[in-house]
């Protein structure tokens, strides 16, 4: 006999003796609904309009989807997931919808509707995002905005928009959500937040000292300038290039410099026209934010600094968007500009189209520059840093000036001695097999300790010559050694480093879809950083397709989950930026 056919018979046999009483008719009721089959979820659905049974109705659709997502291995368009949600779905989010859950219900149902990806249930995660109660609901807002970015739900703009304006970083439950908000913002970026987005970025931080109110305003500020890149939107320059000039604001430089560079071609003029000393609201902006930086009371020293800070932070825009027109604004600059902001322009030159003029410039720039000079915050000295910077002009040209000025240099032995080290480590990454013995020359010189310049880096200035016999000037061959394993291993990684560096020597742009190939076997963050700096050097006009498979890269490090690829991947962003921008016709 059928499960079906004993649920009923009870009821029949009662109806046939008369005895059909109200509270035999009520017994008879809950019969037949207990003996509904429990494995069937349209039974739970039906139960999720009972208040008594609709907790349970949901504990239980819920179950079902888990199990059906094991299944079909975590695919939601599998043949037992989708066929299930078709069922369940929209009853869930009605409820959900309707808001007569109890509060621990409805977060399972806005966690499970978020698990989903289910466009059907969208209502429901924008209802969580309207009714977000800051320190009390950012558990639901967490759920609904991993489905809705997921879904790059449109629908949700506007009350996404409103949990970020609410939303407190500088507080525990606030930052425990904000990248999750963050990355959903990045997935819909929608047009009609530009409005908004340039009015936060244009707020003031009155008090630096209050932590919390600081923490606010700089994630309201860096996600913006990111989202204001993103967008492309050109009347978000001016003010993404007044938080550059905003000292107070730091945190938030490299974000904005990227947003710029994103933004691309529109962002060029008001860069140039700052360096120039002829954009007078953003000179005027930079004088009164480096004075307020400065204290109560700015020296002298202080103001003369505040009169000037434009020039360096126009100087890294232009650079780092990279296209051919940010030049000869640069160099000029570079013949007029003071120590401090010729050392940071010169250093910038490597980030654009290289040409005869832009290296002689640089060299130029360098052999101007005090020894004794150091570039805040951090303190290290100027000639130091533009002797690690000559590398990426990837020029062996180099390499004989490296070893000249190197072995020349004058000063304190402190300087002195960091200063010969970079340009011995330089010229060791540039160096051909005829520059051999150049080289060997800086190594060879004694040092005010007794010992040699190259002393220090014999295991480097080896793997050099070893690398160098091997391949001699062949471009492919150093691509080969990138994906060597010797080339990932940390004690070994000089190899993989110097090869990048010879690929950059010797190579033509046709060289670069090799260096994408060899990717995958690159697992050396070190490596990985130089061989697309190459990259971007041997694309001085932008290469729209080569940023697309760059991407690509990028986004699959992401969908991995894997801490050290992302990070391995990290320096790809700016290198994708600036091609796409030198593309901009």
């Amino acid at each position: 006999m059928s499960r079906s056919a004993r649920c009923i018979l009870p009821l029949l046999r009662s109806l046939l003796l008369g005895a059909a009483t109200a509270s035999s008719m009520a017994l008879s009721a809950g019969i037949v609904a207990g003996c509904a089959d429990e494995n069937d979820p349209e039974t739970h659905v039906k139960r999720l309009d009972d208040p008594a049974t609709l907790a349970p109705s949901v504990n239980r659709l819920i179950q079902f989807f888990e199990d059906a997502m094991t299944r079909d291995n975590k695919d939601r368009n599998g043949p037992t997931v989708k066929p299930l949600l078709d069922k369940i779905i929209e009853p869930m989010t009605q409820r959900c919808v309707a808001g007569d859950l109890d509060e621990r219900t409805n977060s399972k149902v806005i966690k499970f509707i978020s698990d989903t990806r289910d466009p059907r249930g969208e209502a429901c995660l924008i209802k969580a995002l309207k009714d977000y109660k800051p320190d009390s609901t950012e558990e639901d807002v967490r759920w609904s905005v991993r489905g809705l970015g997921a879904m790059k739900s449109k629908t949700a703009a506007g009350p996404l928009m409103d949990v970020f304006a609410k939303l407190q970083h500088g507080k525990p439950k606030g930052a425990g959500i904000s990248r999750d908000v963050h990355d959903a913002m990045l997935e819909i970026s929608d047009p009609s937040w530009e409005p908004q987005l340039i009015t936060m970025l244009g707020r003031p931080i009155n008090d630096p000292k209050d932590v919390s109110a600081l923490r606010n305003e700089l994630f309201w500020q860096i996600t913006s300038a990111e989202l204001l890149g993103q967008l492309r939107s050109e009347k978000g320059v001016v003010p993404l290039l007044k938080l550059v000039l905003t000292p107070v604001k730091a945190d938030a430089h490299a974000t904005a410099i990227l947003a710029l560079t994103k933004i691309g071609k529109p962002a060029i003029e008001p860069a140039i026209a700052l360096l120039k000393g002829e954009h007078k609201e953003l000179i005027e902006h930079s004088k009164v934010e480096n004075l307020k930086a400065a204290g109560d009371k700015p020296g002298p020293e202080a103001k003369k600094a505040a009169e000037t800070a434009h020039v360096a932070a126009a100087a890294l825009v232009l650079a780092t968007i990279g296209r051919q027109e940010s030049v000869q604004p640069l160099l000029a600059a570079l013949g007029t500009a003071e120590d401090l902001p010729r050392a940071i322009i010169a250093r910038e030159l490597t980030k654009v189209p290289k040409s005869p003029e832009t290296i002689a410039a640089f060299q130029a720039a360098y052999e101007k520059t005090p020894v004794t000079l150091d570039l805040p915050p951090a303190g290290i000295n100027a000639r130091v840093m533009l002797a690690e910077a000559a590398g990426g002009f990837f020029d062996a040209s180099l390499v004989p000036w490296l070893v000249k000025t190197g072995i020349e240099v004058r000063g304190e032995e402190d300087d002195i001695a960091q200063i010969r080290d970079t340009s011995m480590a330089t010229a060791l990454k540039l160096m051909k097999p005829d520059q051999i013995a150049e080289v060997d020359r800086l190594a060879n010189t004694r040092t005010g300790g007794g010992g040699t310049v190259g002393k220090s880096m014999e295991k480097e200035h080896k793997i050099a010559k070893d690398l160098l016999a091997a391949c001699g000037t062949k471009a492919e061959c150093y691509v080969g050694k990138l994906g060597e394993p010797a080339s990932q291993a940390k004690e070994t990684q000089f190899q993989g480093i110097k090869a990048a560096y010879m690929v950059g020597v010797l190579g033509t742009p046709e060289v670069r879809q090799q260096i994408i190939d060899a990717m995958p076997k690159v697992s050396n963050a070190a490596v990985r950083f130089v061989s697309v700096t190459v990259i971007d050097a041997l694309s001085p006009k932008g290469d729209a397709d080569v940023a697309t498979k760059l991407q690509k890269i990028v986004d699959e490090g992401e969908a991995s989950k894997d801490a050290e690829k992302i990070s391995g991947n990290a320096p790809f962003k700016t290198v994708i930026y600036r091609l796409n921008a030198r593309a901009q016709q």
